[in-house]
C-alpha cells in the first residue's frame, strides 16, 4: 500500500485523504437515514387526526413524539408552536418553515459527496497529466532505451486515475441514492402536513 501511495505521488495522497471524508460522509448520512423513517403508517394519521379533530392537542404532541425521525419532529414543532399561538391562518407558513428546518437536517453534508465525486476523477486526470509529464521529461534527459526511466512517471499517472475513479464512484452512486431518500422523505413530509392543517382549519 505504502509503495503505490509513494509511486502515485502527492495527487495519489490528495485522493486518499477525499476517499476518508467521503467515506466518512457516506456512514453519517447513512446512520442519519437509519434513524428516520421514510413514511408514516395509516393508524399514525388516524390517531393524530381523531385528537385534533377533538381539539387535543396536548394528547396530540405527545403522540406525534412516538413517531421518530422528521415527520414526527415536524409535526411536534407544528403542533407546539400552533398551540401557543393558535394561528390558523398562518398555520401553512409555520408548518414550512418548520419542514424546512427539519429536511436541513436530512440534507447536511450531503453535498460534499457531490463536490468529491465530481472533483475526484479531474484530480485524478491531473495526477495522469504531470505522471506523463515527468515520464516524458525522463525520456528527454536518458531516452528511450530505459525503461526504468519513464516506469515511475507512467505509475504515476495509472493509479492517480485509478484513484479517482474510485473514489469517484461510489461518491456518485451514495450522493444519488441520499437524494432520492431526502426527496421521498420531502414528499412524505409535505403530505402529513398538508393533511394537519387541513384539519387544523376545519
Amino acid at each position: 500500500m505504502i509503495n503505490y501511495l509513494n509511486s502515485g505521488g502527492p495527487i495519489l495522497y490528495l485522493l486518499v485523504v477525499l476517499s476518508i471524508i467521503a467515506l466518512g460522509v457516506i456512514l453519517e448520512r447513512t446512520y442519519c437515514f437509519m434513524k428516520n423513517k421514510t413514511c408514516v403508517n395509516t393508524e399514525f394519521k388516524k390517531e393524530i387526526k381523531t385528537l385534533l379533530l377533538d381539539e387535543k392537542y396536548k394528547e396530540a404532541i405527545e403522540f406525534s413524539k412516538t413517531e421518530k425521525g422528521v415527520v414526527g419532529k415536524t409535526l411536534t414543532k407544528f403542533l407546539i408552536r400552533y398551540c401557543e399561538v393558535k394561528d390558523f391562518k398562518n398555520s401553512d407558513e409555520l408548518l414550512r418553515e418548520i419542514e424546512l428546518e427539519e429536511m436541513e437536517i436530512l440534507e447536511k453534508n450531503t453535498y460534499l459527496l457531490g463536490i468529491i465525486a465530481y472533483t475526484a476523477p479531474m484530480i485524478g486526470l491531473l495526477g495522469t497529466v504531470t505522471g506523463m509529464i515527468q515520464a516524458f521529461g525522463n525520456i528527454a534527459v536518458s531516452g528511450t532505451g530505459d525503461p526504468n526511466a519513464i516506469a515511475g512517471g507512467i505509475s504515476q499517472a495509472l493509479l492517480t486515475t485509478a484513484g479517482g475513479l474510485i473514489i469517484a464512484i461510489p461518491s456518485i452512486i451514495a450522493y444519488n441514492i441520499f437524494n432520492k431518500r431526502i426527496e421521498k422523505m420531502g414528499l412524505e413530509v409535505e403530505k402529513i402536513a398538508t393533511f394537519i392543517v387541513n384539519i387544523v382549519k376545519r
